[in-house]
């Protein structure tokens, strides 16, 4: 079908509006005046400085990354010195230098530590002064430069976030001197049964001394040379004030006890860490547990004789009164006890088994609180047995520690730890003396005994035991205190 188109014609616009919508005439760019244009530019430069200016002035403050410095003192530690390396390349927080003070190695320490990469290897010259030598050699050859100084054993293994957490402490700390980690023994370092058990007694006897020092606000006599950090402004101030090449005294065998004391005379801080951890080296028999006590104990017993009676010794003296006191109980009943039935005047109390009891107990607190316990400490704490022929030989050990003193010997005491922890000892000749002494001692006590008249053995055994008994009551008022002593959270 066709179609059609519809034509439309469009309607007329008035005139007003189509003036509005026809387009204005171009002229080409409007140009704004070049003082207009100036002042614009300037007002945007003015801006733009101002902003500058504001960012620069009210920065937040830049922070300084501290600087770290770890010495490793090393006398022929192959067998663990790469070990200790990995832990401290692995760290969270890496040391900015790791200095291995090779100290007259004769076997392949020096070798092992420059296969790591990283780490600097320096050897010691005319080194006399063993490990305290080797310190204060390194540290003046290289503590320029660096905020903190850490001291490491060639057989301590830190855990990953050791060294950052103990960073992290001492930089909170007000006028730091230095923190010490927290220490314990790996169970698996013991090959054999006794090995085993005397890391298992070294573990219980850490854990004990390291839950004390938590007690006293983490305030610690001694930093322990296995792993500590120090301020380096604290130890050059210790240095200046001895007049010596490095803070580290050589005239002791317990050089960080003493460092310790200098850094406490001077004001410093010297904490034990909350929550760092480190896995020192164990002895794993009785010959080398046996010498590095001796080393210990006669180090401090010289360190007493010839220091003032201070805040900081009086801690030394109260803990070597403390294992007096302990021996003297011990040995006391076996005198008592055995003067008693030889001469048939002993009558049983079970008031006597309250001591034991409470100390299982608290060996069994000590126990559950140890690092990566095991059911094997627990029940050594239990069988209490182990524990006591420890603190035996602690005793022992203190006490010949003392006589050397008293007496006038001096001994080599790291001589004598480097000769034990290779298999040697001190000769049968001593050993074989020793044990003449002791029977002799032991002959004559009994022989006294048995021809004193009657009186005197009733008045020595009515004192003896009245003494005794004054003495058990207190000390196991302490244990039940320690055992009931809240521990605020902190783990040794």
């Amino acid at each position: 079908m066709a179609t059609k188109e519809l034509l439309v014609a469009p309607k007329a616009l008035s005139s007003g509006r189509t003036a509005e919508l026809a387009p204005a005439s171009w002229s080409g760019p409007v140009r704004e005046p070049v003082l207009i244009r100036a002042a614009t530019r300037a007002g945007e430069v003015r801006r733009a400085m101002s902003r500058v200016i504001h960012d620069v002035r009210y920065r937040p403050p830049r922070r300084r990354t501290a600087k770290m410095l770890v010495l490793i003192p090393s006398h022929n530690e192959e067998d663990s010195i790469g070990n200790v390396l990995n832990a401290l390349l692995t760290q969270t927080r890496v040391p900015d230098r790791i200095v291995v003070i090779a100290d007259n190695c004769t076997d392949k320490t020096e070798q092992i530590a420059r296969r790591f990469r990283g780490v600097t290897v320096m050897r010691t010259v005319g080194n006399t002064e063993r490990k305290v030598g080797a310190l204060n050699q390194a540290w003046s050859r290289w503590q320029a430069g660096y905020d903190y100084v850490a001291g490491i054993d060639a057989d301590t293994i830190l855990a990953p976030d050791c060294l950052q957490q103990l960073e992290a402490e001492l930089s909170v700390t007000p006028r730091p001197g230095g923190v010490m980690a927290r220490y314990t023994f790996d169970q698996r370092l013991g090959a054999t049964g006794m090995a085993r058990l005397l890391v298992r007694m070294q573990r219980l006897e850490f854990a004990a001394w390291t839950a004390d020092a938590l007690r006293r606000n983490r305030k610690t006599y001694v930093l322990g040379g296995q792993a500590s950090l120090f301020s380096n402004e604290a130890l050059r101030a210790v240095a200046e004030h001895n007049l010596t090449r490095g803070p580290w005294d050589t005239s002791t065998q317990v050089e960080d006890m003493q460092l310790t004391g200098d850094l406490k005379a001077m004001r410093y801080s010297t904490n034990v860490s909350a929550s760092a951890r480190a896995y020192a080296g164990p002895m794993l028999n009785l010959r080398s547990l046996w010498a590095q006590r001796r080393k210990w104990d006669e180090g401090m017993a010289r360190l007493l004789v010839h220091s003032k009676v201070n805040k900081w010794t009086a801690t030394l003296w109260k803990q070597q009164l403390g294992l007096a006191s302990n021996g003297i109980t011990r040995l006391g009943f076996l005198f008592l006890l055995t003067a008693s039935l030889m001469v048939h005047q002993y009558r049983w109390n079970w008031l006597w088994l309250i001591p034991p009891v409470v100390a299982v107990l608290l060996n069994l607190k000590l126990a559950w609180r140890v690092p990566n316990r095991t059911t094997a400490d627990l029940i050594g704490a239990v069988l209490l047995v182990p524990v006591e022929l420890y603190l035996f030989m602690r005793v022992c050990c203190t006490t010949a520690s003392w006589v050397n003193v008293l007496v006038g010997i001096k001994r080599d005491g790291w001589a004598q730890q480097v000769r034990a922890e290779q298999g040697g000892t001190g000769g049968p000749g001593k050993i074989l003396g020793a044990m003449l002494i002791v029977a002799a001692v032991v002959t004559g006590a009994v022989y006294g005994w048995i021809h004193s008249p009657l009186f005197v053995q009733r008045d020595i055994l009515t004192v003896g035991w009245a003494g005794l008994a004054i003495i058990t009551v207190l000390q196991t008022l302490m244990m039940v205190f320690r055992i009931v002593r809240p521990s605020r959270g902190l783990r040794p």
